[in-house]
């Protein structure tokens, strides 16, 4: 194990620790305020039987933070291949805002908004005749593509399958041009003086790229405390997009670098997830979910060429809670583990969520 990875593992430590004591705390100060709540409609419907879409009136804020070790990749043959062993280390980290609002009790609409920063280091190298230590850095930041889509429950009768349909549009409010890399050299004094070489190359999250998605999900309801429900998404691009690389060339002890545009197109996108619930007691609900997202048909040109993307896979097993902690505050938590996959990373993932919901135009 390099110390690379042993560093990255005492961070995951760390962050557990306070992570359990934050929750911890929440949880007590919530608990007050459950006992207190007013009956309601929100009060009484347990996880497993909130329908597909809001009910009408509902207005419900989503947040949450996700955290993920990348220590694995798959590739093209789906071999499952440790980063570490590479001298890589990857973390993720990954905020969510979501609002849903129900027009009707069998229509809902939601706007999405992800920021994404993920670092990457790679184990630094030693050349020798003359002396050089050469470290590399990626950093991935930014905001996703903004997602604006309703949701609409299909009129059936039964209380025990729910099906309902999930279209929207990805819309391209932010820039996808990286940021000018900040490459440097320095001189390191001693006994035997080294070179130290530094490439940092940023990235944005963001494909700037219009793009429509169509859904669907449905419920089984089994029996009164466990559920069975799918979720299937599909999603491809509008038109083509524009981006930049950087490219540097070494001038003395500085850099100097060029912007080349480029063209590409994103990947079409299908994933979709089984999940099985058990309501274990009133305010509290475990899943065990299974997703899978494959991404195919995408292109660039950044070799002059047009060139098509490598295939992806990854699957997921996800495992889950959620705590009902008063009529109005829902908390839950769910750990991401791969599977396998097909040239993609494969993070483990720790998710944390806060759901806030009422009825604003209810004057009671």
């Amino acid at each position: 194990m390099t110390a690379l990875y042993e560093r990255v593992m005492k961070l995951k430590e760390k962050y557990m620790k306070y992570h359990i004591l934050i929750w911890w705390l929440l949880l007590m100060s919530i608990t007050a305020y459950a006992q207190t709540g007013n009956d309601s409609i929100l009060l009484n419907e347990r996880k497993i039987d909130r329908p597909l879409t809001l009910h009408k009136g509902q207005l419900q804020f989503n947040t949450a933070y996700e955290f993920s070790i990348i220590s694995q990749e798959y590739d093209n043959n789906n071999k499952s291949i440790n980063r570490a062993d590479m001298g890589t280390a990857s973390i993720m980290h990954k905020y969510s805002l979501e609002l849903n609002y129900g027009l009707l009790d069998f229509l809902q609409i939601t706007v999405d908004l992800n920021y994404t920063k993920r670092g990457e280091r790679k184990e630094t190298r030693q050349l020798y005749s003359p002396d050089y230590e050469i470290n590399y850095f990626d950093d991935y930041k930014g905001f996703e593509d903004l997602f604006i889509g309703t949701v609409l429950k299909l009129p059936l009768k039964s209380k025990k399958f729910e099906l309902a349909l999930s279209p929207g549009i990805y819309v391209p409010l932010f820039s996808n041009r990286p940021e000018a890399p900040e490459h440097n050299i320095s001189l390191i004094d001693g006994d035997l003086p080294i070179i130290r070489i530094v490439y940092y190359n940023n990235h944005k999250i963001a494909t700037e790229t219009a793009a429509i998605k169509i859904g669907a999900s449905s419920i089984f309801r089994a029996s009164k405390d466990f559920s069975v429900s799918a979720k299937l998404n599909y999603s491809w691009p509008v038109s083509e997009s524009e981006s930049i690389i950087w490219i540097n060339q070494l001038n003395g002890s500085s850099f100097i670098y060029y912007d080349i545009p480029y063209r590409f197109l994103i990947d079409n996108t299908l994933d979709y997830e089984v999940t099985l619930a058990y309501q274990a007691i009133s305010w509290f609900n475990i899943s065990l979910s299974y997703f899978h997202k494959n991404k195919s048909s995408g292109w660039s040109e950044i070799t002059g060429f047009r060139i098509g993307n490598p295939e992806s896979e990854l699957s997921l097993l996800s495992i889950g809670y959620e705590i009902k902690a008063s009529r109005n505050l829902w908390i839950s938590e769910f750990i991401d583990i791969p599977l396998g996959g097909r040239n993609h990373l494969g993070p483990f993932s720790i998710y944390l969520g806060i759901s806030y919901n009422f009825f604003p135009l209810n004057k009671n």
